[in-house]
């Protein structure tokens, strides 16, 4: 682990974890916005809206860009899934068993003022309560059994993590507009289309604040650095990346971009070193030295840790210390059932070893 990987491992810890409610103010600002639109589409709107204004910070020393919140391992809520519980345990949070938050006694008088108010009887909570029959919610009510995992979003998806990187953004929202063209009526294609462009917007908002830092910074190697995330913010958000340090940024990008949308646990990350390595077989062939991408790694698994869930008090008891899901497969088998391991699972798991940070991340497949 370098000096560098072993200060940002600090900082996550360095301060009490909080409560943000940028995330859940923005989500509500939008939907007021769209009443009567359809669902998918509204949920669209509301995902670009926080692309487009929540606040966004490059920290100190970081290689890779992207944070879900200004500060680390902040928790977001989604009261848009259930906000009854949020209410109920608004003074809880700091004190509660499991996995506590910090949060001001201004942001709690905006939650039940604000938020509260306008997602009583809209939210999801509400759809699932107004499915189940008498029977049922008299079961609920008496422990009997539960309806589970509505405190937040769920996620339990793999995005197509080869698609988004050996085409790039532009090329798929190029794809988009031809649907859209083709089935103006349909509104999943309109949807996927704001959510593209609203990614592209985002990350030039990254490429832009890079820049502006850069040319306030006075220590050169750290100028530098800025100017590259810039560079490489600004080539993502049109092409396809061409090696290992631009895959991994599009990569962190989009994860946090999925984090944004529904605050949810379980986004696996799939076969990462089969999908990732012809990216560092790139920087190799350009020369790029190996430790500069070993540290990248590095990186990535400190953003892994940088995002945690704010669960109910009930859900954290099963869930306690912050597993997010964050499941990256190593090795494997081919598509003809010989080995899929190589040299990046091993870098994978030595990069993972020597950072040796609290939330698990990589599984390993079966060989055999």
């Amino acid at each position: 682990m370098t000096n560098r990987t072993q200060r940002l491992k600090a900082s996550l810890f360095a301060q009490p974890r909080e409560i943000s409610l940028e995330r859940a103010l923005l989500y509500t600002a939008s939907h007021r916005q769209t009443e009567g639109e359809p669902v998918i589409i509204r949920r669209a709107k509301a995902t670009a809206w926080i692309l487009d204004k929540v606040m966004i910070s490059i920290r100190e020393d970081e290689l890779i860009a992207g944070n879900r919140t200004v500060k680390p391992r902040a928790g977001i809520m989604s009261p848009e899934m259930d906000p009854y519980w949020l209410l109920n345990e608004l003074d809880a949070f700091p004190t509660r068993p499991q996995d506590r938050f910090a949060i001001s006694e201004e942001d709690k008088q905006i939650y039940r003022e604000t938020l509260y108010p306008y997602w009583e009887k809209r939210s999801m909570k509400d759809f699932i309560n107004g499915q189940m029959t008498e029977e049922v919610k008299a079961a609920v009510n008496t422990q009997i059994f539960s309806v589970n995992q509505t405190d937040k979003g769920q996620g339990h998806i793999i995005i197509d993590y080869p698609r988004l990187l050996n085409y790039g953004l532009g090329a798929l929202v190029s794809e988009l507009k031809t649907h859209c063209a083709r089935q103006p009526e349909n509104p999943f294609y309109q949807a996927v289309l704001i959510l593209l462009e609203a990614s592209q917007r985002h990350i030039l908002r990254y490429a832009a604040l890079a820049e502006e830092m850069a040319g306030h910074c006075q220590d050169p190697q750290r100028q530098q650095e800025l100017l590259t995330i810039a560079a490489i913010s600004r080539h993502n958000a049109q092409h396809r990346p061409t090696d290992f340090p631009q895959a991994c940024q599009l990569f962190w990008y989009m994860n946090i971009i999925l984090q944004y949308e529904s605050n949810a646990s379980s986004i696996s990350l799939g076969r990462f070193d089969q999908y990732m390595l012809p990216f560092y077989q790139a920087s190799l062939n350009q020369g790029q030295d190996p430790a500069y991408l070993k540290e990248l790694l590095e990186s990535l698994w400190v953003k892994c840790n940088d995002i945690v869930l704010l669960r109910s008090s009930s859900s954290a008891r099963y869930f306690a210390g912050f597993p997010t899901g964050y499941t990256a497969l190593l090795g494997g088998l081919t598509d003809t059932g010989r080995s899929a391991v190589n040299v990046l699972s091993f870098l994978c798991l030595d990069a993972y070893q020597t950072f040796s940070c609290r939330s698990r991340i990589w599984a390993c497949g079966s060989t055999s």
